[in-house]
């Protein structure tokens, strides 16, 4: 009976309506501003011009594509919830796409019409813009039919399971990172906070400390990182469960907060990785090697889950006695606990922090009080 009652509340918590619209009317939408695609959104999804030119093909020969999903907002709006880069696409090409002026710049403006290259198909594709193409194919475009789904309406201020089912749809493209996907939540969410944690990222000392490559920065890693900073630093590992969806879960609740202080954690977030900056650099999330007494490898997510986000958690006490605080001996002595020896591979997040995050912290606050411990006086002979 109970499992009756929760499947028919949550059918109606995520039903749609189905409609054929024409992307004629699509753009009307858009331009009247009754269609929201999240400028911010564009930065999430990154197609090249293949996969632009592949999609105006598929529209071009009546190849069906998946559905757009939307939902309606307090003020009636649409907000595009899975097929975004196919709008922005098809808007590009229209010569009718806003977008966000740079990676640094938040302000919106028109970007140039969309040049196509060759495809399979349509090789002659290449070059081709919609103003350059017959009119006759420009009107056939126009009157294509794209299938919506518009997803049940929710109530102000509540959590939202459009996007659980966002995250569950097969989006037409490359499949997107866990913070991709977690960046498509917190823009619909609350678009200030995801400016904040993207500007967090990239702080140079916390770039200069985390070190990822261009595929881990593109796939936005280090928005990933700044988020466990903030999430999992107070929290007892063993109350995760998963880490991608207990990330989420916690990162709504602040993104709907109305008191949460913003300023108090990112300065805390840029002291603690000046101060890793300062002190270990490239080397403060690397794994320490006992036996050539050096730093060797690449950025270990289990130094950072460990050591990072204990620093995190106790820099209360350790911003005390910091001039005398000493990072590397605190890191020698980590990955000389059993803790650390050994692999982590294979081990679940959830797994990997129960092990590491006391060692941690225990190593850490004995290091502090080290320093607190006053100097013994020698009897003078």
């Amino acid at each position: 009976m109970k499992l009756k009652t929760d499947v028919d509340t949550k059918r109606r918590e995520i039903s749609s309506d189905n409609l054929s619209m024409s992307i004629g009317e699509l753009l009307n939408l858009y331009k009247e501003g009754e269609l929201d695609i999240h400028p911010e959104f564009q930065r999430v999804f990154r197609w090249e011009i293949d996969q632009k030119s592949r999609l105006i093909e598929s529209l071009l020969l009546g190849i069906p594509l998946p559905s757009i999903y939307v939902a309606t907002n307090d003020k009636g709006v649409w907000e595009v919830i899975d097929g975004v880069q196919r709008l922005s696409t098809i808007f590009e090409f229209m010569g009718d796409l806003n977008g966000p002026a740079s990676e640094e710049d938040d302000s919106v403006k028109r970007k140039p019409p969309l040049t196509l290259e060759a495809t399979k198909y349509l090789p002659s594709l290449a070059e081709v813009t919609f103003a350059k193409m017959d009119s006759a194919l420009r009107l056939e475009f126009k009157r294509t039919r794209l299938d919506i789904k518009v997803l049940a309406r929710e109530h102000k201020g509540t959590s939202t399971g459009k996007f659980d089912l966002f995250e569950r749809l097969n989006t037409y493209g490359e499949p997107l990172s866990p913070q991709e996907l977690r960046n498509c939540v917190l823009v619909s969410l609350n678009s200030k906070m995801f400016r904040w944690l993207r500007s967090l990222a990239a702080d140079p000392d916390f770039r200069a400390c985390t070190l990822l490559s261009e595929t881990q920065l593109q796939e936005k890693y280090d928005m990933d990182l700044a988020l466990r900073f903030i999430v999992l630093r107070d929290v007892e590992p063993k109350s995760i469960g998963d880490v991608h969806e207990f990330l989420r879960e916690q990162m709504e609740l602040i993104a709907l907060q109305d008191d949460y202080d913003f300023d108090a954690e990112e300065t805390r977030f840029k002291a603690v990785f000046q101060f890793f900056n300062e002190h270990l650099n490239i080397n403060s999330f690397r794994a320490w090697n006992e036996k050539i007494g050096s730093f060797r490898g690449g950025f270990s997510l289990a130094a950072y889950e460990g050591l990072g986000l204990a620093v995190g958690r106790e820099w209360p006490e350790i911003k005390k006695v910091k001039s005398k605080f000493n990072l590397k001996r605190v890191v020698e002595a980590l990955w000389k606990t059993g803790a650390y020896k050994g692999s982590f591979s294979g081990l679940r997040a959830r797994e990997r922090m129960v092990r590491v995050s006391p060692v941690a912290s225990e190593v850490v606050l004995e290091e502090v009080k080290n320093v607190r411990r006053p100097a013994v006086k020698r009897p003078a002979r």
